[in-house]
């Protein structure tokens, strides 16, 4: 299999789009790409790309359910059973590289929570954990998407019973590297210029508000409520914010702008260090799929 990372807005999309669909399948990690209904604010796949190319792991989940790395493991498996069975190599692109790891290396060894833990996280507000999360584990914060309500939840939830969550190691032997006996043919992480990447970033962020990223969340909010998981993606409380009158579009721009690049920032320093990942620019990718 070929493994491809990127930050936001790097063009991962854009790369595998090209690739030969006779000969490849892609299996994408992104924790946000899966909800459907959220197409425009997550940037998953288009109708266009997905005909263009099979890709797995994408639009699949309703936006009232929570995702965890445990769910989209055994969601990825799957998946990957199927692009072997056909024949074809498997193309692993990720934004998510919690995900990613779990999935290729093995889960992390979660305690077993009580319901009184459950049930103490579960009344408290996303505020709240974050600042339970600040003073018991403030590193977790460096790991969890930008409001993740869920993943503050969970790593609480591990803090509480006693176990460090930022601390957590992967278990030996596990994911599907020994599971399945595979050969990671190559394994990139798109490294572009940060200049070259904010103009990316800029120009999505543009390209999100222009196609309707705010009617996309009110619309959602609408059917599963404004805290549901799905709207807890990177950027749609700014989109709600415009959707109610309290921003304008330039202030929805710059604040999702903002909120990308942040993230990108993670993202890149979660890839490099990753010592499996060679960093690469994505025309050079690109040739090296083709020569597979």
């Amino acid at each position: 299999m070929f493994i491809l990372t990127a930050p936001t807005g790097a063009g991962k999309t854009a790369l595998v789009r090209e690739l030969d669909p006779s000969r490849f399948e892609i299996l994408s990690f992104d924790s946000r790409q899966i909800y459907k209904e959220l197409s425009i604010g997550t940037a998953a796949p288009n109708a266009e790309d997905v005909q263009k190319i099979p890709h797995h792991l994408t639009s699949l989940l309703s936006p009232s359910e929570s995702v965890h790395a445990g769910m989209y493991t055994r969601l990825a498996e799957e998946a990957l059973d199927g692009v072997l069975s056909r024949g074809k190599i498997p193309v692993l692109t990720a934004g998510t590289g919690f995900y990613l790891n779990a999935f290729l290396f093995g889960m992390f060894p979660v305690p077993s929570i009580s319901q009184e833990i459950k049930e103490k996280v579960e009344s408290l507000s996303m505020e709240e954990r974050i600042e339970e999360l600040k003073r018991l584990d403030p590193k977790a914060l460096l790991k969890i998407f930008p409001n993740d309500n869920y993943r503050y939840g969970r790593a609480l939830e591990v803090n509480l019973m006693g176990t460090v969550w930022s601390e957590l190691k992967l278990e030996e032997g596990g994911g599907v590297i020994s599971s399945r006996n595979l050969k990671i043919q190559g394994a990139y992480f798109l490294d572009l210029d940060r200049k070259e990447l904010y103009s990316r970033i800029d120009a999505r962020a543009r390209q999100m508000i222009e196609a309707g990223m705010a009617k996309e969340a009110e619309k959602v909010a609408e059917k599963y409520g404004e805290d549901c998981p799905g709207l807890q993606s990177l950027g749609y409380n700014f989109a709600l914010e415009n959707i109610k009158g309290t921003s304008n579009l330039e202030t929805f721009f710059g604040n999702l702008s903002q909120s990308h690049r942040n993230y990108a920032k993670r993202q890149i320093t979660w890839f490099r260090k990753q010592k499996f990942l060679e960093p690469i620019h994505p025309k050079e990718a690109y040739d090296k799929i083709k020569k597979i």
